[in-house]
């Protein structure tokens, strides 16, 4: 959500919000968290900094048997209080929510400064104008002292922009960028829709139709509409052409958030993943970087021999405390200069050229075996790095590259599979990526293992219960499944790999739903729901 989406859903969501009594706050993730509110009935108020969201949802998430620290103390401070103001720091994706609550002390207030800023998110908690927590450590939230706001971004008022503002901003740079970089409140996917709808406009110069765009996108802030594209896919609070309508933005919201679940977006640890490759790749080139200035200064040992034979000439002429000393080349007639360690003398000096030469020549070959193998791990991890960003299962040589990734705390429950019953064979549908890894977990290794192919989805088994060879038809209903239930369901026909179990492989430290291929084959199907019988 950019600014305008988050001044979107508060405004929907004000009249509810506000006035409410907070009856719990729980964590189903360590980023995300549900406060249950009583207005008018229980609601759900869905907050999730690093996702860069904040809505009213119906979704039904896991309640986890542990509360965390902050968790706690967020109930501490917050449940039975009453919310007396949800608010937008103009059009920055900083969300305050202001609590009222009586204790023995008497009635006081505090602040739940929410910063949507993405994988930076956080969650803050202000009293007194002092910070009493925060989610993510971090210098402007210290405990105890003032909480120290984000810097605000110099940029236009979207209210205030006019064309000339607008052409001059297009003429600096690519179109969506610089609608993102001058116009306060855009983000990636509004700049983008701002911009195709604009110069589909032929009737009106490009400048002219984005500022008709941004007025008509505008208009929906304060009234908001559902709109949901599962192809892109997005949730948007104006209309989208060929996107489907819904009830509210918070529904259109929930749509999204229900899609990320089913797919394994949501939670699914691929940004540990992709974290731990850069380290990976990161910590690789720097002691490249090293050995390619070793190797530089080896290339130098013939240079120190030579220096040291000069030095052995000279000797008995050179005292110690020379920091330098310029000689006579025989072999050339040249002066040259040699640098000195003064605490030593002219044969000291040359020993330990001679000896410097000969680590150099000993160590080269080896140096240059380890680098030739840094730089070809460098290779598959950028590989892999590009396999995950592309929803493709990663490389066996790039996942046994990478370290053990520490095990996230307060993870979700898993829920129960899908369960299908197809000519007598059980079929399992994950719902998630936790869920794919349980069901991979307790499949036989003869049991056949199936996902779409290059893009995110749930894993689906099909239990062979020691009977024979699984029937075509079986196979291909459950790739349908599959099919569906991958972020490719709108395409007439998707690529689906199946193999068994046993050639299906979840890296050590992978994080959910995560797993390596040794042996597959593919079938191309139409996605459909697959009737039991």
């Amino acid at each position: 959500m950019d600014g305008l989406a988050i001044a979107a859903a508060i405004s929907e969501m004000k009249d509810v919000v506000q006035g409410s009594v907070i009856r719990s706050v729980y964590q189903p993730s360590p980023t995300r968290f549900v406060w249950q509110l009583f207005s008018r009935g229980t609601v759900r108020l869905f907050i999730a900094p690093a996702e860069a969201t904040i809505h009213l949802t119906k979704h039904d998430f896991a309640y986890p048997k542990q509360p965390s620290p902050f968790t706690m103390l967020l109930r501490k401070h917050l449940r039975g209080g009453r919310i007396v103001e949800i608010s937008q720091e103009g059009w920055e994706r900083v969300v305050q929510i202001t609590v009222e609550k009586r204790s023995l002390e008497g009635l006081h207030r505090v602040q739940v400064i929410v910063e949507l800023v993405g994988v930076r998110g956080n969650l803050i908690l202000v009293r007194d104008d002092r910070v009493i927590a925060s989610l993510r450590p971090n210098p402007r939230a210290i405990p105890g002292k003032a909480y120290a706001a984000l810097p605000r971004q110099e940029k236009m008022d979207p209210w205030e922009v006019n064309v000339e503002f607008i052409e001059k901003a297009l003429a600096d740079e690519e179109p969506q960028r610089a609608l993102m970089r001058a116009i306060d409140g855009i983000g990636k996917e509004t700049a983008r829709i701002i911009y195709e709808r604009a110069r589909s406009d032929e009737s009106l110069s490009l400048a002219a139709g984005v500022k008709k765009e941004l007025d008509v996108i505008l208009s929906h802030v304060t009234d908001p509409v559902g709109a949901y594209d599962e192809g892109t896919p997005v949730a948007a609070f104006f209309p989208i052409d060929g996107a489907e309508v819904d009830a509210s933005y918070a529904e259109a919201l929930d749509r999204r958030l229900e899609e990320k679940e089913e797919t394994g977006e949501a939670d699914d640890g691929t940004r540990d993943l992709r974290t731990a490759v850069r380290r990976g790749i990161a910590k690789r080139e720097k002691t490249i970087a090293r050995l390619q200035e070793w190797l530089e200064e080896a290339r130098s040992a013939e240079l120190m021999q030579h220096r040291a034979d000069l030095l052995m000439i000279y000797q008995h002429e050179l005292p110690k405390k020379l920091h330098e000393v310029t000689v006579k080349d025989p072999s050339t007639d040249q002066e040259v200069t040699i640098l000195l360690d003064p605490s030593k003398n002219g044969l000291e000096n040359a020993q330990a050229f001679y000896e410097r030469a000969k680590r150099l020549r000993r160590g080269r070959p080896r140096v240059e075996q380890k680098l030739k193998r840094l730089q070809g791990e460098v290779r598959a991890l950028r590989e892999g790095l590009t396999q995950v960003e592309n929803s493709e299962a990663m490389s066996d040589r790039a996942a046994a590259l990478l370290p053990t990734l520490p095990k996230r705390k307060n993870e979700p429950a898993a829920t129960s599979p899908r369960v299908h019953s197809i000519d007598g064979y059980t079929v399992q549908v994950g719902k998630n990526a936790r869920q794919n890894d349980v069901i991979l977990r307790t499949a036989r290794p003869d049991d056949l293992w199936l996902h779409a192919r290059g893009v995110p989805g749930s894993h689906v088994i099909v239990r062979r219960h020691g009977l024979a060879d699984i029937p075509q038809e079986v196979i291909v209903a459950a790739a349908r499944l599959a099919a569906l239930h991958s972020k490719a369901r709108r395409e007439q026909r998707v690529e689906v790999s199946v193999a068994q179990v046993k050639h299906v492989h979840k890296p050590k430290g992978a994080p959910p739903g995560l797993v390596i291929l040794a042996q597959e084959d593919t079938l191309t199907v139409e996605p459909s729901l697959s009737e039991e019988r």
